[in-house]
């Protein structure tokens, strides 16, 4: 695997997706060290010379009206600032969140307008090549000033304190070097707040939450449409020409691959027709001569007339035969009608809008993964230090409700699917609940639908935007915050809650189309999948197999679940 090269201007969501979960290398280019030098000498300047720096010479936040003029006090300010910081609650960061973490806060560093150390910046890259992980509780931080709290938690191991998780096991932050035969750093002067000031922690959230939203939203339509195939549903809500008349981009997106995934498939746009002369053929048996004399005008049925057959199903005391044959001809009948409901053929619609809701965050990720967000910043050519707010998480706090949204939406259409497909009366004459014995002894599939339902109801109240509240921190000084973070960890909650809702719809779609399947080889319609659908179907088939009747479905949902990334 090639290693994520860093110089502080082109890091991209590929690439911590790549440090995260498949724990590749980072290196530094070379160059890149000439301006973190640079900032450094500038800074060690100010310092030596009394300047007013404000979190170098001076307290912070309400503080920084306290000036720290003596060179080592202002030394052990940075080092204090980490440690009073460090106060971090609630549930530990997974892992790949941490590495995500440590590359962005890496990447911001190597900017060149921070004012740390070469062996700084080189320590931290150790960290992540060398699996040190700093244990950051995931609740303290209100987005601005940035994520102080769990930034504090992450740097906090490159001084020796605090914990890290090394080969499964939590240590000390000092023994967690020593066991990589590491030395713990001397902050200097500026390096403290530059370590903990700034958006990464909301940063990492939002880049690996819309790395998972795009592939789960991509991995639920191939479930959707093998649900549409199931349904039989309508060709005419994907045709190309009618999403071209809106001129929404990510809609016409969505109902290109649509009809990529269900391409090759007969049972997409299944016409009433051909369901019903493949009855009269199978009826044929069971015609008196008059019968047959009666017919001989109906040589080509049409969907209008497909009520003509009733009186010729096999007789009602041939009750196995006759309700199946009965259950095809009212779906045929079914087909008649030229719509289907908006679950269906508003798909593109709706999963096109939290498509383009998803690539407006992913733009704000992007842009945020290599922006210079502590404070102050130098710089240097200018022989300046200035102190602003680009440590203010607004911009990605906006932007991670908005995802959140996106992803509530799909999880809202998806649970409409799998409640359509168990509904007797609107899955279009397959067995209720899909349960393949209708004896009344099984229930089928009727509970997954309200787990799909109870996950839908959680990410409603989620969904809630946490950029809407603010509470004012520091005595007023930090008066606005973002919330930011919380909007982060919500996003990936609710990401997880739509990876089971999807879950839960392909254990559905997989057993209505094999339903639909037995149903229609009573007239010896053999069904075709798309290229796409077949290819989920078959792997669902390994994975779960045709509930002939009641089990313990629980086992069936983790066994999707835990091959989610093979799907």
């Amino acid at each position: 695997m090639k290693s994520v090269i860093l110089n502080g201007n082109q890091l991209d969501i590929q690439s911590v997706v790549q440090i995260a979960f498949n724990e590749a290398k980072v290196e530094i280019q070379p160059k890149t060290y000439q301006n973190i030098e640079k900032s450094r000498k500038y800074i060690e300047k100010q310092v030596k010379d009394k300047k007013i720096v404000y979190g170098v010479t001076t307290g912070f936040g309400a503080n920084a009206s306290k000036v720290i003029d003596n060179y080592d006090t202002a030394k052990e300010l940075q080092r204090n600032l980490l440690i009073s910081h460090a106060c971090g609650i609630g549930k530990p960061f997974e892992k790949e969140i941490v590495r995500a973490i440590m590359l962005i806060r890496l990447n911001t560093l190597l900017a060149g307008f921070s004012g740390v150390k070469k062996e700084t910046v080189a320590l931290l890259s150790e960290l992540i090549n060398q699996n040190i992980h700093p244990v950051i509780p995931s609740q303290g931080s209100v987005g601005a000033s940035g994520d102080l709290c769990p930034l504090a938690h992450m740097a906090i191991v490159l001084i020796g304190e605090g914990y890290a998780e090394v080969d499964g096991v939590i240590l000390s932050g000092k023994e967690a070097l020593k066991k990589r035969k590491l030395k713990p750093i001397t902050l200097e002067h500026k390096e403290g707040i530059a370590l903990l000031n700034g958006t990464s922690v909301m940063a990492a959230l939002g880049a690996l939450g819309v790395y998972q939203a795009k592939e789960l939203l991509y991995k639920s339509l191939k479930a959707s449409c093998m649900m549409f195939e199931a349904l039989g549903a309508r060709k005419q809500a994907f045709d190309e020409r009618l999403h071209k008349a809106r001129k929404h981009e990510h809609q016409e997106k969505i109902a290109t691959w649509v009809r990529d995934f269900t391409k090759g498939s007969n049972l997409m746009g299944i016409e009433s027709g051909e369901l019903a002369e493949k009855i009269l053929q199978k009826v044929q048996s069971h015609l008196t001569t008059h019968q047959k004399t009666e017919l001989k005008n109906h040589i080509e049925i049409t969907p209008h007339q497909i009520n003509i057959l009733y009186p010729y199903l096999p007789d009602e005391s041939q009750k196995t035969s006759w309700q199946r044959l009965n259950a095809i001809l009212k779906f045929a009948e079914k087909k008649i009608t030229p719509q289907d409901s908006y679950s269906v053929r508003c798909t593109p619609q709706v999963l096109g809008a939290s498509l383009q809701a998803i690539s407006h965050t992913e733009g704000v990720i992007s842009n945020e993964l290599n922006a210079a967000v502590d404070n102050p910043l130098i710089f240097v050519d200018d022989d300046v230090v200035i102190s602003g707010g680009n440590f203010h998480g607004q911009p990605l706090a906006l932007a991670l409700d908005y995802l959140k949204l996106a992803v509530a939406e799909m999880g809202n259409l998806l649970e409409r699917q799998i409640n359509k497909m168990t509904d007797e009366a609107t899955n279009d004459c397959l067995p209720a609940f899909l349960a393949a014995d209708t004896s009344g002894l099984h229930s089928g599939l009727m509970i997954p639908q309200y787990a799909a339902a109870a996950l839908v109801s959680e990410n409603k109240v989620l969904v809630h935007p946490a950029s809407a509240d603010s509470i004012p921190t520091c005595a007023n000084q930090e008066d606005h915050v973002s919330m930011g973070t919380i909007a982060g960890r919500q996003a990936l909650e609710m990401i997880e809650n739509v990876r089971k809702i999807t879950t839960i719809l392909m254990l559905t779609a997989h057993q209505a189309l094999h339903l639909r399947k037995l149903q229609l080889e009573q007239i010896d319609y053999k069904i075709k999948l798309g290229k796409e659908t077949k290819d989920l179907h078959k792997k669902l088939d390994k994975l779960v197999g045709f509930i002939h009747q009641d089990r313990f479905l629980h086992d069936d949902i983790q066994a999707i679940l835990k091959n989610w990334q093979e799907l």
